[in-house]
């Protein structure tokens, strides 16, 4: 289907406005890039070397004393973290250590895609509960009752994000308490993905799921620099959890990937000791980003509390005889813009479509929506 879009858009003059992927037009951390490292080959002779499987013990030190003090898990220590290859990686790791051929894993939707096949891939079980798309339209909803309906014998864990990827909801400390109340009451792991932990808008607080009562030692966080310090191609996240979980975390990387090149944890414990700044200056730029396609774009969307995207339902555009938002999606492409295909974030979203509003600075922004908005009306027109 991508290669379709692509084939589409590359037809067209100029750059492609690529709002498809989940990125930042933003560089790093100054002091955080590469460029700016001073790596030395002879006073540093560990550089080409092996890393720990479970981390550099600086990186791992400074990921305790954050996680105690900004995420307020008090439960973490140093075996209590794994470095990963990114969050996608850690989220691999945690599957397999959660879950076992057979089992059932309820992924609340929408969600991060490729979280559906990480637990496929395993022989486990995805079974999708429409939940944050819900909360903006019945803030009231009975949260338990929506995820009893769902869990069978056969649940082992379930999986969650917050902010949300792809539509921007922000569990408040409620609602997680309602899916932490449905995890104890079943006895199931929660794989809790706070990728976008830092992006939280209009005043919000983030609350991670494992600082809840009991919930400690049956959660499973992951957590990555790609989002937090717009270093995406680094490769550097973390996982988070109790001690058993961890050791079988560390077993699954070990086999994986061995370890994290060195280099990049130093370029990661870079970005976490100098990098508050560049979170602060990157909320405002992306709060701004988002008011400002939320304002422009026609599609309706719910507004998004935190993250990078806007989530679009596409459903008015989507001919009647068509079963997906791909012949919508081939219009968009043909004018050099790309979107992500809402069918990949839950079955229930195929005539949707996710647009990424950080993945550009403004003036393309402004550019990109346009030509969306553009689309639309001739389809419109037609029809």
């Amino acid at each position: 289907m991508f290669a379709r879009l692509y084939e589409r858009a590359e037809r067209c003059t100029g750059p492609i406005i690529p709002f498809q992927i989940g990125d930042t037009h933003l560089a790093p951390p100054e002091r955080a890039r590469l460029g700016n490292l001073g790596f030395d080959d002879q006073a540093d002779p560990l550089l080409y070397s092996y890393s720990k499987p479970e981390g550099d013990a600086a990186l791992l030190a400074a990921l305790v004393d954050k996680l105690v003090r900004k995420n307020k898990m008090s439960f973490v220590r140093t075996e209590n973290v794994q470095i990963t290859n990114g969050a996608t990686h850690a989220l691999s790791c945690a599957t397999r250590t959660a879950l076992d051929p057979g089992d059932e894993v309820l992924l609340l939707a929408p969600y991060w895609p490729l979280i559906r096949g990480i637990c496929a891939s395993l022989g486990a079980r995805p079974v999708e509960c429409t939940f944050s798309y819900r909360l903006f339209n019945e803030p009231d909803v009975d949260i338990e009752a929506m995820l009893e309906q769902r869990i069978t014998r056969a649940t082992a864990a379930l999986y969650l994000t917050t902010p949300n990827n792809p539509d921007g909801k922000v569990l408040t400390r409620a609602h997680l308490e309602a899916v932490a109340n449905v995890a104890k009451r079943h006895d199931l792991w929660v794989l809790s993905d706070e990728a976008y932990e830092e992006y939280v808008f209009d005043g919000r607080e983030h609350v991670s799921i494992a600082t809840l009562p009991g919930m400690a030692e049956r959660t499973l966080t992951a957590f990555t620099f790609s989002k937090t310090y717009a270093q995406a191609g680094l490769r550097v996240g973390y996982v988070v959890g109790p001690t058993g979980a961890i050791d079988a975390a560390r077993k699954m990387a070990n086999h994986s990937v061995y370890s994290v090149a060195r280099a990049l944890q130093r370029s990661a414990l870079r970005a976490l000791e100098h990098g508050e700044s560049f979170i602060d200056d990157a909320r405002i730029r992306y709060q701004a980003a988002r008011d400002r396609s939320i304002a422009r774009i026609q599609a309706p969307c719910a507004k998004p509390e935190g993250c990078t995207y806007l989530f679009l339902d596409l459903t008015e555009w989507v001919a009647p005889e068509d079963e997906s938002v791909f012949g919508v999606l081939e219009h968009i492409a043909g004018q050099g813009v790309l979107l992500a295909p809402g069918g990949s974030f839950g079955h229930e979203f195929s005539k949707w479509a996710r647009l990424c509003y950080t993945a550009v600075g403004p003036d393309q922004l402004d550019e990109g929506i346009d030509r969306i908005n553009a689309v639309l009306d001739e389809l419109r027109r037609r029809t």
